[in-house]
């Protein structure tokens, strides 16, 4: 037996590190942070909504106690994002993952597409993306040690009729992503971007999961995998659908 190949003991351990959930109080976001406090993580969590981080951080403190924490931070707003991150570091200490998973988009024709629309979709997903990246890389390539993953879509692989924008705003997210990790790769930072397709992300507590469709627990699995792969492995640009 290889034990460098047949068993897990060289996985990069989660126990302890510090990550940043973005749109973490509900949806997919909830489920992630759930996923990786399993893991022994420490989590901080934003969104717009102030009662929606408080009522998630209140709920997952009677399970995971001080490894919780979260405030409202419009990602789009440089002035807010470094609220949250001296917050962050203030209450942790230090940053070891970044979760891009802010993000929505207009069903609407591109040319019947309000601007204003158009700026907050691409603000959310995109800049938002980039100022996290900004607020806290600094501090992973000091480390020598980082990973940013972005919740990306198919539809940032592919266009879709009514989602203009919000395929503009994943096409650029992807591409964000890419340039990113070729400028962080020195530093042992990895960059990714999952792409799932459709997902049953807010489900009612009595709604029949849809097996057509990708469920947050798929793609909570699937951010765990990927940051507990060695750190010699870089996966590039996950693609997944329901079966």
């Amino acid at each position: 037996m290889n034990p460098l190949i047949d068993n897990f003991s060289d996985q990069y351990q989660l126990t302890d590190k510090v990550c940043v959930v973005t749109g973490g109080g509900k949806g997919l976001g909830k489920t992630i942070t759930r996923y990786l406090l399993e893991q022994g993580m420490k989590v901080a969590i934003c969104s717009r909504n102030e009662e929606t981080i408080s009522k998630t951080v209140d709920e997952y403190k009677q399970t995971f106690e001080d490894n919780i924490i979260g405030m409202a931070c419009d990602v789009s707003n440089s002035e807010q994002v470094s609220r949250f991150k001296q917050f962050v570091f203030e209450k942790f200490g230090d940053i070891h993952v970044v979760i891009n998973n802010s993000g929505f988009g207009k069903d609407t024709l591109v040319w019947q597409t309000e601007e204003a629309d158009w700026d907050d979709v691409m603000d959310t997903n995109v800049k938002g993306a980039y100022l996290m990246s900004k607020a806290f890389l600094p501090r992973m390539i000091e480390n020598e040690e980082g990973f940013v993953l972005n919740i990306a879509s198919q539809a940032a692989l592919n266009g879709y009729a009514n989602a203009g924008v919000y395929c503009a705003s994943k096409f650029a997210l992807v591409g964000l992503g890419k340039a990113l990790q070729e400028e962080v790769r020195e530093h042992n930072i990895h960059v990714h971007s999952l792409n799932p397709a459709l997902i049953q992300s807010q489900k009612t507590s009595d709604e029949t999961v849809d097996n057509g469709l990708i469920q947050n627990e798929d793609i909570g699995r699937m951010v765990v995998y990927l940051l507990s792969q060695p750190r010699r492995l870089k996966i590039d640009n996950i693609g997944f659908w329901g079966f």
